[in-house]
């Protein structure tokens, strides 16, 4: 009986359950527990045996002007500039007993630049009892040539609507998303030139009209599955052979589906046009072999892509060094994939994100950690300090990662894919900015004053563009052109939008657009 079954679970493990092995999910599409230990965290720096030697970009790019590359990650929730590149110092501040200040000694800072660090340690999270040990120094000591943090007051404080303003510029272009307008720049010729991993608003389309079809993002719900989904039969046991299925599709394409009765009604349907275009695309898809390329898990006992001739990238050992929890950490999974969709050539901007449910990494089950809190930043209605440190320190981890690999893929002429990339961190609105007298952690509410963090080597890096008040911690703006701070000025959510595109080249006459020209490296 006990040697039947077994042979019946063997027979069973066909490409889907394959994949669900592979990557821990149920069917109910939970972790399935046999991957707690490896539930993702939040390690200080990258591994010190991960590889430096540069890494080969895998497709030319066949346009004659070098693209540009956005990568959008959303910061759910209401990530504070006030605790991180703009905090404030207690003794810089006349209410320092009383607003969000930070014992001098948590608050690091680079001569020269005015941008801020915040390094903090707690033994728990408002009333979770994970602990805290958060450092963003070292991000800021090693890209701060690259960061620059402009003064924002946006325009809502409803999570879904600031998502997507922080997009569309609160519909500066038409409704048009800085994605798609990315993408319209410089993503014809890619076969996904928008990919969008992120939800909410963050994931919500524009409403630009005018925009080229092409541009639209595609909507990827799971990116440790996705490239699983860029064949149409590889990894299937006892599939026929290629000739056959080429022969198949054509009979369906040339002869069955003309003859159909939904067709003849509705051949003319543009939803069934984009159908059979989209369609058509998938033999692309699977003579560029994206489902090895876009692969970095290794074939094992446990998961045997080679009996299902699957393979991997041909630099998946460094890949998985870089972002070792891949598989069970959704930031992982989402940065690997960004990083990938833009070094084989198939996209020109990226979303990602930490969404609102709970991760906790398991790798000392005697001492877990929470990765990502319920709600991600807005977990600070309950414990702001802690859940601040904790998500920055997370999310500059994810992206030192991605940067990392990034410097070391050369995309043309000896110049890496990082020297033509974005990172944009949206954040749909800041925090509240007092804090009852003295107390250490305390609870915060939505507020539309804040800033964003963009780093690039295309932005004015190195620099705060506008500044932040000690005595009430409201952040004002500054001068469009000279980039000098204005007391009096806000910044609003097109200047942002504007000053991101025409830092990244992208063409925006005819917009009404504002010139931002402090925003650009070289203006």
């Amino acid at each position: 009986m006990a040697n039947s079954s077994k042979k019946q679970s063997s027979v069973a493990l066909n490409r889907r359950r394959l994949l669900q092995q592979a990557f821990g999910f149920g069917a109910s599409g939970l972790i399935a527990p046999s991957l707690w230990p490896f539930l993702s965290g939040c390690k200080p720096s990258l591994p010190a045996s991960t590889p430096t030697a540069p890494l080969a970009s895998g497709s030319a790019f066949a346009s004659a002007q070098p693209r540009k590359f956005l990568f959008v990650f959303g910061a759910t929730g209401g990530a504070s500039i006030n605790d991180s590149f703009l905090a404030v110092r207690q003794s810089e501040s006349r209410n320092a007993s009383t607003l969000n200040t930070f014992p001098d000694a948590m608050v690091r800072s680079i001569d020269g630049t005015g941008l801020r660090a915040v390094d903090l340690a707690m033994d728990e999270i408002g009333p979770l009892p994970f602990p805290v040990e958060a450092s963003q120094s070292k991000f800021l000591a090693k890209y701060y040539q690259d960061m620059m943090v402009t003064t924002l007051t946006g325009s809502s404080v409803s999570h879904p609507v600031a998502q997507k303003r922080s997009l569309t510029g609160n519909d500066a272009w038409n409704g048009r998303t800085l994605q798609e307008a990315v993408a319209a720049q410089y993503g014809e010729g890619l076969l996904l030139p928008n990919v969008n991993m992120s939800s909410l608003g963050y994931a919500e389309a524009g409403t630009d009209g005018s925009l080229p079809a092409f541009a639209g993002a595609q909507p990827v719900a799971d990116p440790a599955f996705f490239p699983f989904s860029l064949h149409g039969y590889k990894g299937i046991p006892g599939v026929p052979d290629k000739k056959l299925i080429e022969l198949a599709r054509n009979l369906r394409r040339d002869r069955l589906e003309p003859a159909s009765a939904f067709q003849k009604a509705f051949a003319a349907s543009p939803r069934v046009q984009q159908w059979l275009a989209q369609r058509a695309q998938q033999t692309k898809f699977e003579e560029l072999n994206l489902i090895d390329r876009l692969n970095a898990f290794e074939s094992s006992k446990d998961l045997p892509l080679e009996d299902y001739g699957i393979g991997s990238h041909e630099h998946a050992g460094i890949l998985r060094e870089v972002f070792p929890k891949l598989g069970a950490d959704p930031l992982h999974n989402q940065a690997l994939l960004a990083y990938l969709l833009v070094t084989q050539g198939l996209s020109c901007t990226v979303t990602m994100g930490m969404g609102m449910n709970v991760v906790i990494d398991g790798d000392d089950p005697d001492n877990p950690l929470l990765s990502n809190t319920p709600t991600a930043f807005d977990y600070s209605h309950n414990a702001h300090r802690a859940t601040q440190a904790n998500l920055w320190h997370r999310t500059l981890d994810t992206l030192d990662r991605l940067i990392t690999l990034l410097k070391r893929t050369e995309y043309r002429r000896g110049e890496s894919f990082w020297d033509h990339s974005m990172i944009y961190i949206a954040t749909e609105f800041g925090r509240d900015k007092t804090r009852q007298k003295g107390q250490i952690e305390f609870t915060s509410g939505h507020h539309t004053n804040n800033g964003v963090l963009i780093i690039s080597p295309m932005s004015n890096g190195g620099r705060v563009l506008g500044g932040v008040d000690p005595d009430t911690l409201l952040t004002y703006g500054f001068d469009p052109k000279s980039g000098e701070p204005d007391a009096g000025r806000e910044m609003t959510e097109a200047e942002i939008y504007a000053g991101i595109l025409q830092s990244l080249g992208v063409d925006t006459s005819g917009s009404g657009l504002p010139d931002i020209r402090a925003m650009r490296r070289q203006a």
